[in-house]
């Protein structure tokens, strides 16, 4: 098997490439969209085709000023070519995760050799939080590139030696723009990387105040050419929901529950991300202790108390591979200025994201191509680390095919949304009035806005009575507990059962159809 995988890592492009198609796109036309940010995006992106209007984007109805432009744009154009569906919507960020895959395989051989970068892009692709986030409708995979593509573009600008700096200084600014359209200025936290190597290694980071002004100003211009028309469009109102509400609202305060209010609510989650990454970066943050087992046994021979405590410490220092890994390679850091850079660039993101009151495991994906590539080059002095990781690489393909080809299979059938489509689908038509009350899910939105033409109407179960006053053909959706309180229920009637996804609970809901 090592002499198999070996032949794929001689040629890390093709491989990487190949490999993360395979992964990413498996099962994407499978399993429905049910995450509540996943249909909001994919059902926007729809919505601007129908509308015509490329600037601002549009959610059953309502303007949608959760994140800037781009990833509307990425999904508009995979429907103009393969139609609005599951697979259409979830393309660009299986693209964009590939591409940031490649990055690093492109980046890994400059530095280093092929087997290193075929490791670096293996490791990225197939890290759990990424095996799953990075083929999810929405933007944050196209962030993660642009930010990869900073990050990169950085490093080779502030190398003193290089003789192609004009190029990357393009490259740097415009990709800053282009990551400041896919969402907003998280883009731009590498430029706060750059800054610690300025200050704490000025000899070996060279960023002239002139050229970084001009490139900063370049970069502002850029996104502007969409910015203004989008706020005279909106009358202002783009910048101070998604900015003032999606990012610094967010950055003082807890948004939709996602962390804990007070003062003790910002002190104590301060380390989460720090094990948050342990978890989200596997099987990658995980290793067999290497020459313990002598002191277990003599551990061991001492009783069980020591025993118990000699198992404690192995497992610790199975989890804590990565941080162990950093704590040996900490004394020579001076001499290893690339190595210094890709931990710099992660540090400056879990510090931020952790000093944000909303939390949320996948703010910190940023960070994690550059600990893919930095792992991945310190491996090269490990001995059998090629077998670890082939043997982890080869589990996590497995893994990642079964539970998306096979396992989504039969978990569609579970999913009350799912069901609900199944039951009343004969009966819609463009025409079709939709009301949906008690179960307001933007799943329902992308379901029914695939046919009819009107809005989906959303509301909570006392809406319900007024929406029976419309004229027929519509359908009305509410919880089946709700069904008694309304006076007139004549049409036909379905009962479906099943998962809500974004509360995992199971409900049962009633459509009334005339």
């Amino acid at each position: 098997m090592e002499s198999i995988v070996r032949k794929f890592a001689a040629m890390p492009q093709r491989s990487i490439l190949a490999l993360s198609l395979i992964l990413l796109l498996a099962g994407n036309w499978i399993m429905p969209l049910t995450d509540r940010d996943e249909t909001r995006f994919a059902e926007a992106s729809r919505e601007m085709l129908q509308r015509k209007d490329y600037i601002v984007p549009w959610f059953n109805g309502q303007w949608r000023f959760d994140k800037p432009i781009l990833i509307y744009w990425c999904q508009s154009a995979c429907y103009r070519l393969l139609g609005a569906n599951n697979f259409a919507a979830r393309l660009p960020s299986a693209l964009f995760t590939t591409a940031t895959a490649l990055l690093l395989v492109r980046w890994g051989r400059k530095i280093a050799n092929a087997e290193t970068a075929f490791i670096a892009g293996a490791m990225f692709i197939t890290g759990l939080h990424v095996a799953l986030i990075g083929r999810v409708a929405t933007a944050d995979m196209a962030m993660v590139f642009f930010f990869t593509l900073v990050v990169w573009s950085g490093w080779e600008l502030t190398r003193p030696e290089n003789p192609r700096r004009a190029m990357w200084w393009g490259i740097f600014y415009v990709t800053l723009a282009l990551g400041f359209l896919a969402k907003g200025p998280v883009a731009w936290l590498p430029i706060g990387g750059l800054i610690l190597g300025r200050v704490l290694r000025k000899d070996t980071f060279y960023l002239p105040w002139g050229a970084t002004i001009t490139g900063v100003i370049l970069a502002v211009a850029l996104a502007a050419c969409w910015g203004i028309p989008a706020l005279e469009q909106t009358r202002g109102q783009y910048w101070k929901v998604g900015m003032g509400e999606h990012v610094i609202r967010r950055s003082i305060a807890v948004n939709d529950s996602h962390g804990i209010s007070g003062w003790v609510g910002f002190v104590l989650p301060l380390p989460l991300y720090f094990v948050t990454f342990l978890i989200s970066f596997l099987p990658w943050t995980i290793h067999k202790p290497e020459r313990i087992e002598p002191w277990l046994e003599k551990q061991k021979e001492k009783g069980p108390l020591s025993n118990c405590f000699a198992q404690i410490v192995r497992g610790l220092l199975f989890i804590l591979y990565i941080p162990i890994k950093i704590w040996r390679w900490w004394p020579g850091r001076r001499g290893d200025i690339v190595g210094w850079y890709l931990l710099a660039q992660p540090l400056v993101v879990f510090i931020t994201f952790s000093l944000v009151k909303t939390k949320l495991p996948h703010y910190t994906m940023p960070a994690f191509p550059c600990v893919a590539l930095w792992l991945a080059l310190q491996l090269r002095s490990e001995e059998n680390s090629f077998g670890w990781f082939q043997r982890r690489l080869v589990a996590m393909v497995v893994i990642i095919l079964a539970l998306m080809l096979g396992f989504t299979s039969v978990f569609k059938n579970y999913l009350l949304t799912e069901n609900l489509w199944k039951a009343v689908r004969p009966q819609v038509r463009p025409e079709t009035k939709v009301g949906c009350f008690g179960y307001v899910e933007p799943s329902l939105v992308w379901k029914f806005r695939g046919i009819i033409t009107n809005i989906v109407v959303l509301g909570e179960e006392k809406d319900a009575r007024n929406f029976l006053t419309n004229t027929p053909p519509f359908i009305l959706v509410l919880p089946t507990a709700d069904v008694a309180s309304l006076s007139d229920t004549n049409g036909l009637q379905v009962l479906v059962h099943g998962l809500d996804m974004v509360k995992f609970k199971n409900w049962d809901l009633t459509a009334i159809m005339r």
